[in-house]
This record gives C-alpha cells, sequence and structure tokens, in this order.
C-alpha cells in the first residue's frame, strides 16, 4: 500500500559540487538548508540582508550587492528607539545610527565579495505579497505602523522583467541558478491569500527557469504533498519541522548533489555536528582527546575530499 503520492524529481544536469562557492537568499527556509550546506563541508553564504521573503527585496539585495552601495543616514528610520534599513533585518538595527551604518555596510562588502566570486546562487522566495512605502518595496516592516506601507501582491510579469533585467548583467549571467519556493505558510496573509501568493511565486519561477535556463527544486510540492501532514510542522504550523527539514535536504542531496558530493557529505556530517559539542570540562583530558580526534578526523577528511569546506562556527 502507498500512503502518499510521490513527487519525480530529475537529477540535475549541472550537479552541486564542493569546488562550487554558493549564496543563498531568501526566506528562513534558505537559512535551513543553508545549515545543511555548512554541516555539508560546502563553502556558503546566505542572506548577507539577513532574512527576506518576496523576489523584489532578493533582487534588491543583489542588484546592491553587484553595485557595492552602501548605505548613509539618509536611508534609515528611526522607531521604537532603533534605526532601521527597511531593505535589512532587524538584526542590523541598533539605537547607535553609525552602529546599524557599520553593521550594513560591512555585511554588503562581504556580501558583494563573495557573490563576485560566486559558482551558484540559490533563491528561496516566501511570499508574493509585499509593503511599499513612498513607492519602494521593504524588505521588512520592523513593527512600524501599517499607515506607513501599501500593501499588495506582486504581479507574475513584475517578477518575470525584473529579474530578466538584473540577469543581464555580464556577471549574473555566469551564475549558476537554482529557484525554490519556501514551504513555509505565510498564513497571516490569509489562507486563501498564501495560496495566491504561492501560485504567483510557482508561475514566475516556471517561466523565469525556461526563459535563463535555470534549475527549480520542488521544495514547496514536497511539503504539500510528500509530508502533507501537520506532524511536520513546527508547533507554530506555519514551519517546517527538523523531521521535515531533513527529509527535504536527502531528497535534495540525492537530486541535485553530485555522487562525489554526497559520499563526502555523509563521511562530514558527523564531524561538523560533533564540533557543536560544548563541554562541561575543557580542561579536562577526555575533551583534549576528543581535540586530538577530531583534528585527526578533519586532516583525514582533507586528504579524501580537498575541496571540504571546514569554517568551524
Amino acid at each position: 500500500m502507498k500512503f502518499f503520492t510521490d513527487i519525480q524529481i530529475g537529477k540535475s544536469s549541472e550537479p552541486i559540487e564542493h569546488s562550487e562557492q554558493i549564496l543563498m537568499l531568501g526566506s528562513c527556509f534558505a537559512e535551513n538548508m543553508e545549515a545543511k550546506f555548512a554541516n555539508g563541508g560546502f563553502r556558503v553564504c546566505c542572506n548577507p540582508f539577513g532574512t527576506l521573503y518576496n523576489p523584489m527585496s532578493i533582487a534588491a539585495c543583489l542588484q546592491s550587492l553587484l553595485d557595492g552601495k552602501h548605505f548613509s543616514a539618509e536611508d534609515l528610520r528611526f522607531s521604537g528607539g532603533l534605526y532601521h534599513s527597511m531593505l535589512h533585518h532587524g538584526k542590523f538595527s541598533s539605537a547607535d545610527a553609525e552602529d546599524c551604518l557599520g553593521m550594513v555596510n560591512e555585511s554588503i562588502d562581504k556580501g558583494r565579495m563573495f557573490l563576485l566570486e560566486a559558482d551558484r546562487l540559490i533563491l528561496t522566495w516566501g511570499t508574493a505579497w509585499v509593503y511599499e512605502m513612498e513607492g519602494q518595496i521593504v524588505g521588512n516592516c520592523h513593527k512600524l505602523p501599517a499607515s506607513c506601507f501599501l500593501r499588495r501582491r506582486l504581479a507574475i510579469e513584475e517578477i518575470i522583467r525584473t529579474y530578466s533585467i538584473l540577469f543581464q548583467h555580464p556577471l549574473m549571467r555566469q551564475k549558476k541558478v537554482l529557484i525554490t519556493i519556501s514551504p513555509i505558510r505565510h498564513i497571516k496573509d490569509g489562507l486563501h491569500e498564501n495560496q495566491l501568493s504561492k501560485a504567483t511565486l510557482l508561475l514566475a519561477a516556471e517561466q523565469l527557469v525556461q526563459q535563463e535556463n535555470w534549475t527549480y527544486f520542488p521544495a514547496y510540492e514536497l511539503m504539500l504533498d510528500e509530508l502533507r501532514d501537520y506532524r511536520f510542522y513546527a508547533a507554530d504550523m506555519v514551519h517546517p519541522s527538523p523531521v521535515a527539514i531533513d527529509y527535504v535536504w536527502e531528497r535534495f542531496a540525492q537530486t541535485q548533489l553530485s555522487p562525489n558530493a554526497q559520499l563526502a557529505v555523509k563521511e562530514c556530517e558527523p564531524y561538523f555536528l560533533s564540533l557543536a559539542h560544548r563541554p562541561l570540562h575543557p580542561d579536562s583530558t577526555v575533551y583534549q582527546q576528543f581535540i586530538k580526534q577530531m583534528q585527526d578526523r578533519k586532516q583525514a577528511l582533507s586528504v579524501k575530499y580537498p575541496y571540504l569546506h571546514f569554517e568551524e562556527k
């Protein structure tokens, strides 16, 4: 007996290798996947502007990185005792304007350098609903009053046009692009409105995949069909549970990573997970032995898989 519908996912014609540098942009689901990539030994950078949900803010982030744009005091808003960039996540906000600008511009510089050398982009769109302030789509509302914004749903053609222009840039045409729709449910928009939003994103993604020769990975469809049960959601009934994230990553690895990369991930994941261990007694003999074992494992992995990235967080 079969109790769910299998989603047929073709193997990538350009599978991901450990020699690649990968820039990821988008929703918090992108950050879930970034953690999997990092624990798999890949060199990856995620969300230099912080978590972004709509395609236009993600495109604005990419354009800013291409331009090397530095923000100034005129680009900030002051609200709730903090200075904010309306294109950035709240983690960049600060009670001090210079501190806020320092974090924003430092992250832009690092993100630009990473983008220049990146081989592949992974974009995760979350919602087609956007908020405009003074004619500009914001990446984050920072709890400002709703009266400050115009809320609307993006048009399919608007998304396609923006990305078509963006990827005419000579640097961007060199990048391999994988796009996915976030399985996170934006229920605050309303259940019906969330479905309209996802449909808009899916239709725009389909046309860009055909037009720009991008790759599409069906994370949204996996959550909707193969994991069609609330037990695969976190307690908020919005975000995928850890089990669901593991499942989606497993399907991703099987279809989007090269066979050699899959083998490397299986071998090095335990190493990176062991690094997360926080000892109660760091000066103990037992822990020193553990450190020596980890160094030996790292050396062995480096010899076997020369392209593994060992950034220890």
